[in-house]
């Protein structure tokens, strides 16, 4: 496995243990809403996502491409 699909199999499972928190609040504390929560503050998910492909592409690692084989054996 990659280490981008690493980070984007972390990404999407803590989002979604975030919403199973959420939903499970709200589902035990009635005045809570994960409607309203979710509602006024979408945009700190853009702007996560957003920090995280700033974050990918400055840290990005230029792999040099590997010998070929046929050359090795020569």
């Amino acid at each position: 496995m990659s280490a981008q699909a690493r980070s984007g199999a972390l990404t999407l499972g803590l989002i979604l243990i975030t919403f199973g928190v959420i939903f499970l609040i709200e589902s035990f504390y009635t005045p809570f809403s994960a409607w309203h929560l979710i509602s006024r503050y979408w945009p700190v998910i853009l702007i996560i996502i957003g920090l995280k492909r700033a974050y990918r592409y400055f840290t990005w690692l230029e792999v040099p491409p590997a010998p070929e084989q046929a050359k090795s054996k020569e």
